[in-house]
């Protein structure tokens, strides 16, 4: 067969290489010259004249792309790299974790749990390696972090466990709609096993009457509903066990969750008990996730820069005390309200530093509602927020707004406030 790959980047490679283990031919294509003269002498250059049977599409190339564009009018099929993987899936259990919030955290907990009670684990997709890289390797489970651009065009992938643990609108530069987004979601769902587990957040309501026609098996996780798990008297409750939320590394309410979503998604490989607790009380979180930086002179400063959306500001903000926090927002607007913060903020925060492109779309949501002040960098914002919170408060970096107007992506922005914090510190003690 001849296979063209479009893109040839960490996921290009690593799909280039899976179509010549299993003996095709494969040729690339990339906008890049640089890429595209320097090629491996195993792969060739696609020039447009010789006739493909498939093309993969790495994430990063559009389908407004001309070359992706003018295979689709050829009727050319066009997959993506987890849709080839799926097609080779043999023996491999597989997770897959969806979600608005809080996906990376949950299945690196899920992969912990299933690694602590020996099961040999890969753990890919949106979280950063491939799932491709794990096909036909040995292992025992695949643990899939899905995003929703990742779920459409989807069609082989039949997951054992599926959970969708939220849907917030989120990414509304893309889709038209938040019913959209949340339709491509519940796809996973649909996607699973018959004879697979659904694991969803019971507490969403549109989540949960989109997914009420699927007829698969449902387990339900919540932090205010009663069930077979349940979280009260700050302590999640499963089977015979109990976790003690104070006593773990990860906090918040957010964070209650995604433990109950993944102990729901193990169970069904029959984990033990004590496997799970262990995992989870030796778990030791991810960064950039309402991660703790440093304490100046009585102020604590937050990392939650993975906060990309409005959903996953509420969840951070809702683990602190009234009028403690100083909330630094903004970045590069993704198309939603900000309303949703309104309460929430009144009640939380002392005040509010706006930063980048997206300061006047977000500022008349908060106007008369809290102080709001703005910076033109990272470090001017980390200073400002310092005075405002000065006593016993908060600087929470938890944006609403991906990160592309200043940095790469969130981590770097993450990296960049945490740097921010040591130079106003060391700057203090001057």
């Amino acid at each position: 067969m001849n296979a063209l790959v479009i893109g040839y980047g960490v996921t290009g490679k690593s799909v280039a290489e899976f179509l010549i283990k299993y003996k095709n031919r494969v040729y690339i294509y990339d906008d890049r010259k640089e890429v595209m003269d320097s090629l491996p002498e195993n792969l060739l250059a696609w020039d447009g004249s010789i006739e493909i049977d498939l093309a993969v599409k790495s994430p990063g190339v559009s389908y407004e792309n001309e070359i992706v564009k003018n295979l689709t009018e050829r009727n050319i099929e066009i997959i993506s790299e987890i849709e080839l993987a799926a097609r080779y899936v043999d023996n491999e259990k597989i997770v897959t974790v969806t979600g608005t919030n809080g996906k990376s955290t949950t299945v690196s907990l899920i992969a912990a749990i299933l690694e602590n009670a020996g099961k040999k684990v890969f753990l890919c997709g949106n979280i950063g390696e491939p799932i491709i890289n794990g096909v036909g390797r040995g292992y025992d489970i695949l643990v899939v972090e899905m995003s929703s651009y990742q779920i459409e065009n989807l069609k082989s992938l039949h997951p054992d466990v599926t959970a969708v643990l939220n849907v917030s609108p989120d990414h509304l530069d893309r889709y038209e709609s938040y019913e959209e987004y949340l339709l491509t979601k519940v796809m996973l769902a649909k996607l699973t096993k018959k004879d697979g587990l659904i694991v969803l957040n019971g507490s969403d309501a549109p989540l949960l009457a989109v997914a009420e026609s699927v007829d698969i098996k449902k387990d339900y996780f919540s932090s205010d509903k009663p069930g077979e798990i349940a979280y009260r008297n700050g302590c999640i409750y499963f089977r015979n066990s109990e976790i003690v939320m104070d006593e773990i590394k990860l906090s918040g309410i957010h964070n209650v969750e995604n433990i109950m979503a993944s102990i729901l998604c193990v169970e069904h490989f029959n984990i033990s008990e004590t496997d799970i607790t262990d995992a989870v009380y030796q778990f030791q979180g991810l960064p950039h996730r309402t991660e703790f930086v440093d304490k100046i002179e009585g102020v604590t400063f937050v990392d939650d820069s993975k906060g990309t959306n409005v959903g996953a500001v509420e969840k951070s903000l809702a683990g602190f005390e009234r009028y403690s926090v100083v909330l630094i927002l903004g970045g590069v607007d993704k198309g939603g309200s900000y309303e949703p913060l309104v309460e929430l903020v009144k009640e939380i925060c002392r005040g509010i530093v706006l930063i980048g492109s997206s300061v006047e779309i977000i500022k008349p949501f908060f106007e008369g509602v809290v102080s709001i002040d703005e910076a033109g960098s990272m470090m001017e914002a980390v200073e400002k927020a310092f005075n405002m919170a000065k006593g016993n408060g908060t600087v929470l970096l938890s944006p609403a707004c991906s990160s592309f107007d200043w940095y790469s992506n969130y981590k770097e922005r993450g990296k960049h406030f945490v740097t921010c914090v040591g130079e106003l510190k060391e700057k203090i003690k001057k």
